[in-house]
């Protein structure tokens, strides 16, 4: 609900059918938004999914593997384009593909879901968020399977940037920003289209 109000503040000029991916370590959250209409569902696929399939391809710990996936992973673009000089690499890239391929499949389900349950809308645009979401060629791979504009969520679009703040760390991280700007915003006075607490309630706060 975090996510959604900062779509809202941030998005407000959004009236097309939009679907928020938010790809986590251990899930993805998908969020349809349509005016006066809100459906979620959880996928358990995300970046836990990547380094599990890869240190169980390079037969080495888990640790070793995420250290791998961080250094040198991304999504292999397939088709024509040619594979790294790096044979691990490629290999890597191919591993990492095949587990997107499987998200873009529950992705595709939830979309059909939506559409025939709900009686939603199909995506008009796509924003992804989230820490694995940053992966390079990760919006390139959505794009091309999905094929409809697809763009990274930006929390802090109309969310005014204190002076003494990094602004260009705050730009490269803004992908990983949503939910924090959503729990700042239960402050505000007015969300547009948001989610307020019942009277009494607060949101949760979140853990350090």
């Amino acid at each position: 609900m975090a996510l959604y109000n900062a779509f809202r503040y941030n998005y407000s000029d959004v009236t097309d059918s939009s679907l928020v991916v938010d790809i986590g370590a251990r899930t993805t959250n998908l969020l349809f938004i349509e005016p006066g209409k809100i459906f979620s569902r959880s996928v358990p696929i995300g970046g836990s999914s990547v380094t599990t399939a890869l240190a169980r391809e390079f037969n080495e710990p888990f640790a070793a593997a995420e250290t791998r996936k961080r250094e040198s992973g991304f999504v292999s673009l397939g088709g024509a384009y040619a594979d790294p000089a790096d044979v691990d690499i490629a290999r890597m890239s191919k591993i990492i593909r095949s587990t997107m391929t499987r998200l873009h499949a529950e992705i595709m389900r939830s979309i059909s879901h939506y559409r025939s349950q709900q009686q939603g809308k199909a995506p008009a645009r796509i924003y992804l968020c989230g820490g694995s979401s940053g992966m390079p060629y990760m919006r390139e791979f959505f794009q091309e399977k999905l094929q409809v504009p697809i763009e990274f969520f930006n929390p802090v679009r109309n969310v005014a940037i204190a002076n003494e703040a990094d602004a260009r760390q705050i730009a490269r991280s803004a992908h990983l920003l949503g939910e924090l700007v959503g729990l700042g915003l239960r402050a505000v006075a007015e969300l547009p289209n948001g989610i307020k607490p019942a009277a009494g309630q607060r949101y949760p706060r979140p853990r350090s």
